[in-house]
């Protein structure tokens, strides 16, 4: 969320769109885009590190469908952003993935939970 917050006030809101001179609420730093860049991909590092242990955990005789269908979403969300990326400003962007980012955080943890409880309880064929 920080990253997103650092993007919205470094760059202009029609930047993902044309080129632009318009300053945003701060004067745009490319030392702050970098240390952006670099926060969003150690998070979707960590995320998809973090997603597939829990794939391989939970499917461990059958993981191939799984990260099929796992690959498959992340590669049509991909496909629906460039489409929206476009169109929308940079604002309207931003909030579509604290939205989605927040949503699939808060499913991974209720999917953690869910799989070690089972494991405590013990095995059962999901």
């Amino acid at each position: 969320m920080a990253c997103f917050y650092l993007i919205f006030i470094n760059l202009p809101e029609r930047s993902p769109i044309e080129d632009t001179f318009e300053i945003s609420y701060i004067h745009p730093i490319k030392y702050i885009a970098f240390l952006c860049a670099f926060m969003l991909g150690l998070g979707d590092s960590c995320y998809n590190t973090q997603i597939y242990s829990i794939l391989g955990f939970m499917f461990p005789e059958d993981s191939a469908p799984a990260f099929a269908l796992f690959k498959f979403m992340q590669s049509l969300s991909a496909a629906a952003a460039f489409f929206y990326s476009s169109v929308l400003v940079l604002q309207w962007q931003l909030l579509i993935l604290v939205i989605s980012g927040t949503a699939g955080t808060l499913c991974f943890f209720l999917v953690e939970w869910s799989a070690s409880a089972v494991s405590r309880e013990g095995y059962m064929q999901i």
